[in-house]
């Protein structure tokens, strides 16, 4: 064994998952020298004193903080201000308000906030950043699952991020690294309540300026709280009015270097054609990022004039779209796809969820639409796109191979109506994604766990194997490795085949005709007004 070169030997084991890792450890000072290069490459933590303690932990020892390339912050807390005593037995009940009178020391003193402006300078690879919310965002390949810090005290009943949503955590991880300046390449956040970008555009700045050499940023923000006991009123409102004075469109044009954008706007209580914010509170109409290959943009509204201009300025670079829950204002999706068709050359197509449009012309009057041909105006296009929890669905298929590499895959005859993707189905598509789905599958067999199987804790970054400090550094650099943003992308191509990175509100019937004098005209821009802020609070 001593003669095997080391770079075989850190090949091997970055090919090992935790847990055989930490076998491999135990034959020698080289190998767990080799083997903590790969423990600990993505972190993860909660609101609380044993999570910040060992996460200050692995930012002191000599190898693991030297490797760590992902750092997740989940912003799952218990509930606060505590629930009724009489909802628990008095001893459970009081585990519990133990443990929220800690959580809310933590949160008044900004534990979490001192913690990361010490331990974020001391991972010299980290390259990525995440506020996970509703459990978004973790993509684990480990069989060993870290037990929550709440895992003994109560269940799921009573946990909830802090309102608003995603805030608090976010805020922790972009103010620390302002001071690290960590040279970080991802960022994700979700999901974020709407309310995280009602800030002045001098904070947001200030916050998102060490972020401008990102080239993957996703965002996944809501319209409504998580927290049911809150209501806000008329959420959407006040999320499309601050949306639209630009902070989103503002951040993302800092960041030239993007190669993957995603960004998907959650309303969970209305799936009608309105949405939280327009294409150009996303994208500045005219901006170009000259790396862009992966674009997925949900839950918006615009034109498909202004779409396809966004489309043509990155037709040398793009091959992956997905657009899902779109509204099309006053213009055609039987217009928009024919020219993703003969504009963009694209590997990956999706277009999915539910999509509202209007059709232009007599002849779509005419043929009218297949999903519901008796609504008022006639002039009015649904599709449920959506995708089922079990099964496949043809005509969301049919679309996306139509606008494949340039219609190279497809017979030009746009599948929006029955006939057409029942003509073509089982000669252009069935066949492809059978094969697709079969490479799943072999995949699926080779992985030795389900991250979605069992019960709903997280599956996490590590072992309860100690940090000891006693183990010196390795002599050696690990090899050029690109775990950490495979699995990020392993996400965004799920939205291409089966977008489960998507939440999905299937429609039982395309609701009523409603789009507003605002959605109509594309939302005014209220950029650089300040009227209105004060009905937001």
């Amino acid at each position: 064994m001593d003669r095997v070169p080391s770079e075989i030997i850190y090949l091997v084991c970055s090919l090992l998952d935790v847990d055989d890792i930490l076998n491999f450890r135990l034959v020698n000072k080289l190998f767990a020298d080799i083997g903590a290069t790969y423990m600990l490459p993505e972190v993860t933590f909660h609101m609380h004193q044993e999570e910040f303690d060992r996460l200050e932990a692995i930012s002191l020892h000599p190898l693991f903080s030297k490797h760590v390339s992902s750092l997740t912050y989940f912003a799952e807390t218990l509930d606060s201000p505590k629930v009724a005593w009489r909802e628990f037995l008095m001893a459970e009940y009081r585990k519990y308000g133990d443990a929220v009178d800690e959580q809310d020391k933590l949160m008044a003193a900004d534990k979490d906030l001192a913690l990361l402006q010490k331990v974020l300078p001391r991972f010299p690879k980290l390259e990525a950043l995440t506020m996970s919310a509703s459990n978004l965002f973790y993509e684990g390949r480990y069989r060993t699952q870290r037990r929550k810090p709440f895992a003994d005290l109560l269940g799921s009943g009573y946990m909830s991020g802090i309102h608003p949503e995603g805030k608090r955590p976010l805020d922790a991880l972009l103010v620390a690294n302002v001071r690290a300046q960590c040279a970080l390449k991802t960022l994700r956040a979700g999901s974020l309540h709407w309310r995280f970008f009602k800030r002045s555009e001098k904070e947001l700045t200030r916050m998102f300026k060490p972020l401008a050499n990102l080239t993957f940023i996703e965002l996944s923000i809501n319209v409504d709280p998580a927290d049911e006991r809150i209501h806000e009123g008329n959420s959407l409102r006040k999320c499309q009015r601050v949306l639209a004075k630009g902070a989103i469109r503002k951040i993302l044009k800092s960041m030239p270097h993007l190669q993957c954008l995603y960004v998907e706007i959650l309303n969970l209580e209305c799936d009608e054609q309105e949405k939280g914010a327009t294409l150009r509170d996303i994208i500045e109409p005219g901006f170009r990022w000259s790396n862009l290959t992966e674009l997925v943009l949900g839950g918006i509204a615009g034109n498909r004039i202004e779409l396809m201009n966004a489309l043509v300025l990155h037709k040398g670079t793009l091959r992956k779209l997905c657009l899902r829950d779109v509204t099309l204002a006053s213009t055609s999706w039987r217009k928009l796809l024919p020219a993703i068709r003969k504009t963009l050359r694209l590997e990956h197509a999706c277009i999915c969820g539910d999509i509202y449009g209007q059709c232009e012309d007599e002849v779509d009057i005419e043929e009218g639409s297949w999903a519901n041909p008796l609504l008022d105006p006639p002039s009015f296009e649904y599709w449920d796109l959506s995708v089922p929890e079990v099964g496949s669905h043809d005509m969301r298929q049919s679309i996306n191979m139509y606008c494949r590499q340039g219609g190279e895959m497809y017979p030009d005859e746009l599948p929006l109506c029955q006939r057409v993707v029942e003509k073509y189905y089982d000669e252009y598509v069935g066949p492809f994604f059978e094969a697709e789905n079969a490479l799943d599958d072999d995949w699926n067999e080779d992985a030795e766990f389900n991250p979605s199987e069992g019960n709903d804790e997280n599956w996490e970054d590590v072992t309860d194997e100690d940090l000891d400090d006693g183990m010196s550094d390795g002599s050696m650099d690990s090899l050029t490795r690109g775990n950490t943003i495979l699995a990020f992308n392993m996400m965004l191509l799920g939205a291409f085949a089966s977008p489960e990175g998507f939440i999905d509100t299937a429609s039982t019937g395309p609701p009523p005709f409603m789009i507003g004098p605002d959605i109509s005209t594309g939302f005014a821009d209220h950029s650089g007004t300040s009227s209105g802020d004060e009905i937001l609070d």
